[in-house]
């Protein structure tokens, strides 16, 4: 497998703007169930499982799960700067260097595995609570020099859940 399927295992993400209901409520069924995903998954995995890594280089499974349960509060809170902001930029944070500190090498990942389903419960109560004008909100994504609405703000929230499940199935080989 080349270098680029293993980084994006799914696919790169980028905003489409334009959702079907019926794609509105997939993306909103993964933020509901994907939690559970990545408990079933690895809840039971032992240390040195959790040390494996995707490819050479990548992030261990622990990385990986501790980095959705950050990036994930991160996305939950863009949605609310959002939509009570004028012009708000994106909270974005040091990806890499947050993946790398020794709290996100050895914490516990029921911590994260916590973090993850309890910001997905929330992330989407809100969501159902938003009305379409809503959706039509956003935020200026400093990183990605870009504004994302927030109906696409789901999508990418949705892609990284699934982006980062895979990660941890190619590492176990599954």
């Amino acid at each position: 497998m080349d270098i680029t399927a293993l980084q994006f295992p799914i696919g790169k993400w980028s905003p489409k703007g334009e959702y079907t209901p019926e794609e509105f409520q997939e993306r909103l069924n993964i933020l509901k169930n994907i939690p559970a995903e990545y408990r079933a998954l690895t809840e039971n995995l032992s240390h040195e499982d959790l040390q494996k890594q995707y490819r050479e280089g990548s992030w261990t499974i622990q990385q990986l799960i501790n980095h959705v349960a950050d990036m994930h509060l991160l996305h939950y809170i863009r949605f609310k700067h959002a939509l009570t902001e004028t012009d708000p930029n994106g909270v974005v944070a040091k990806i890499d260097a947050w993946a790398t500190m020794e709290e996100a090498k050895t914490a516990p990942i029921a911590f994260s595995l916590q973090m993850i389903e309890g910001t997905h419960a929330r992330w989407a109560y809100l969501i159902e609570k938003m009305s379409e004008e809503e959706f039509q909100k956003g935020y200026y994504h400093p990183i990605r020099q870009i504004y994302i609405k927030l109906i696409d703000a789901l999508d990418m929230g949705a892609w990284h859940a699934k982006h980062h499940l895979e990660h941890i199935k190619l590492a176990l080989g599954k």
